[in-house]
C-alpha cells in the first residue's frame, strides 16, 4: 500500500542478506482444487482494507469489480454510504458518487490513512494521526485533533465508523476516539493496546450492542456491561452475532464467544493467511497456494489447492478472491 510504511518493508530490510528459508504450510490432506474462473482488465496495483485499485484505475469494493475509474495516482480507500473515497500519496482526497463523478475533494497536509463518509459528514485519519470531522457541504472542519506520533504502521488500517450520533475514530496509536457528531466534541477514548510500533487499529466493527476492535496485538470487545480482551498476534478478525473468529500470524484460527473466551482453536503450521471471508463457512486464503474452509463451529476443516502460490496483491470480498489480474468465486451464501 503506497500510503504508509508497512511492516513487511521494514522486516525485509532488517533481514536483508540473511539466507533463511521459510517453512511452508503442508496440509495432511487436500480435499480438492480451486481454479481461477475470472480475469480482471488489469492487475491490482493497490490494496486497502476495504477496496483495491487496478493499474488502469478501475476499482474493486466488497461488492466486487466496479465500473468507476479513479484518476491516475489515486488509490481506493473504500466504499461508504454508496460513495467511493480515494486518496493520493500527496494528501489529496476525493469522494465520488456511483457514476464516478467527484462530489467532494480536499487536500490534507499529510497522506490520508483511512476515511469514511455518512451523509454530508466526512471522517478522516491522516498519516500524522490527526483525526478530522468535516462538513462536506460547507467545507468546515468541525473537529480536528492530533494524536500521538507514530513511526511504523501495519498496512491494514480500519476506517472511522459512524454509529448513530457518534463517530468512532480508530487511531494509528492503538485507541478508539469517540466523538459526538452533533457537537463535535470528545466523548471518550478507549485504549486497545500500547505497543510502540505497528499499533494502529486494524479492525473495527459494531454488531448488536458490541464494539469489537483489534490491533495487531490485541482484540477487545466492549458492551454496556463489560470490556474484555484477547491478546494474540492478530492477522484478521471476523465478527458474527454470537462468535468471533481471530486469525493469527502464526497460522492459528481461534473461535471465541462474544466475550472473547476461546472455545476452540485450530493450528495450521507455517500457514500465512492473506485473506478471509465468511458465509455458511469461513474461508482462509493461504499464501502457499491453499484455500482453507471450515464450518462456523471450527469442527470440520477442508483444504483445497489453488493453482499457485499467492505472490501478488490480493483482495477478498464476501465470495470472490482477486489475485493480481485473476479471480475465483466460491459458491456459498
Amino acid at each position: 500500500m503506497f500510503r504508509i510504511i508497512i511492516s513487511t518493508v521494514l522486516v525485509g530490510l532488517f533481514f536483508l542478506g540473511c539466507e533463511t528459508k521459510r517453512q511452508n504450510f503442508e496440509p495432511e490432506k487436500v480435499a480438492g482444487s480451486v481454479r481461477y474462473d475470472g480475469t480482471l482488465p488489469a492487475s491490482i496495483s493497490d490494496v486497502s482494507r476495504y477496496g483495491a485499485t487496478l493499474a488502469n484505475g478501475q476499482i474493486i469494493t466488497k461488492a466486487g469489480l466496479g465500473k468507476v475509474r479513479l484518476p491516475e495516482g489515486y488509490g481506493l480507500l473504500g466504499e461508504f454510504d454508496e460513495r467511493f473515497i480515494a486518496a493520493s500519496a500527496c494528501g489529496k482526497l476525493l469522494v465520488l458518487d456511483a457514476t464516478g463523478a467527484t462530489v467532494f475533494e480536499y487536500t490534507f497536509e499529510h497522506t490520508v490513512a483511512s476515511a469514511s463518509v455518512d451523509n454530508n459528514t466526512l471522517a478522516v485519519v491522516d498519516a500524522s494521526n490527526r483525526l478530522s470531522l468535516i462538513d462536506m457541504e460547507t467545507r468546515t472542519v468541525r473537529y480536528s485533533h492530533k494524536q500521538d506520533n507514530v513511526y511504523a504502521l501495519d498496512s491494514r488500517i480500519a476506517a472511522p465508523y459512524f454509529l448513530s450520533s457518534l463517530v468512532l475514530f480508530p487511531t494509528l496509536d492503538g485507541k478508539v476516539v469517540i466523538v459526538d457528531r452533533e457537537s463535535a466534541t470528545l466523548v471518550r477514548d478507549v485504549v486497545i493496546s500500547s505497543e510502540q510500533f505497528f499499533n494502529n487499529v486494524i479492525f473495527l466493527d459494531v454488531v448488536a450492542d458490541r464494539m469489537v476492535v483489534a490491533t495487531s496485538k490485541r482484540v477487545i470487545s466492549i458492551n454496556p456491561n463489560a470490556t474484555v480482551f484477547l491478546d494474540a498476534d492478530v492477522k484478521d478478525v471476523i465478527v458474527l452475532e454470537n462468535r468471533v473468529f481471530v486469525f493469527t500470524k502464526d497460522g492459528r484460527v481461534m473461535l471465541a464467544d462474544a466475550d472473547l473466551n476461546v472455545l476452540k482453536e485450530r493450528k495450521f503450521p507455517f500457514a500465512v493467511f492473506s485473506g478471509v471471508m465468511h458465509g455458511e463457512f469461513v474461508y482462509v486464503v493461504e499464501k502457499g497456494g491453499y484455500l482453507i474452509a471450515t464450518d462456523l463451529d471450527l469442527t470440520t476443516v477442508n483444504v483445497y489447492k489453488l493453482p499457485d502460490e499467492i505472490n501478488a496483491p490480493t483482495f477478498v470480498t464476501h465470495k470472490t478472491v482477486f489475485v493480481d489480474n485473476r479471480s475465483f468465486t466460491l459458491n456459498h451464501q
